[in-house]
């Protein structure tokens, strides 16, 4: 991050904030804002009544807590929601997937949101690799193929379970 400076940074998947806080707290610097989307209650079910998002609460308390919280904005909504209506004019400088685990999920993340990413851009995600997860290591290689975005494989230290890796490419 502090190689690419980016100023409008959006993470799928925040759930308690502390992925965002880190990118907020390094990306200030420059005047860096990331744009946090979740629905906060999990994968919504079709035909069940919405719930209150009570996770919402605890991301904001952390985000308050952290004293970063005038460089982050909660978009209560589900990635393929808020990709939609995301700004045409307003291009992403560094998107970090870690919404939705499943192949279905990465992958429309991937499809829906790396549009909206400048060239140049970097795209990131986590739990590559994580046995539990097979699907995010499949759609992160299915998308490295067609989208000709050349991803990196880095190990992540310290991880349960080991051998995890984090993914990251720039957008041609």
């Amino acid at each position: 991050l502090e190689q690419q400076r980016p100023r409008v940074m959006v993470e799928l998947g925040t759930y308690g904030g502390r992925s965002a806080i880190v990118f907020a707290r390094v990306g200030h610097q420059w005047g860096g804002v990331v744009y946090c989307v979740d629905t906060w209650y999990g994968v919504p079910k079709p035909g069940r009544r919405a719930r209150i998002p009570l996770r919402i609460f605890e991301c904001a308390t952390n985000i308050v807590a952290a004293h970063i919280g005038s460089h982050i904005r909660l978009i209560p909504a589900t990635t393929l929601h808020a990709a939609r209506a995301w700004p045409v004019d307003q291009l992403i400088d560094f998107l970090y997937v870690d919404a939705d685990h499943s192949y279905e999920g990465v992958l429309g993340d991937l499809t829906s949101w790396v549009p909206h990413v400048r060239s140049g851009g970097l795209i990131a995600g986590d739990d590559y690799g994580h046995p539990k997860f097979p699907g995010v290591k499949r759609a992160w290689d299915v998308f490295d193929q067609p989208e000709g975005v050349p991803l990196q494989r880095v190990g992540t230290p310290q991880t349960q379970p080991p051998g995890m890796q984090l993914v990251y490419g720039y957008k041609p």
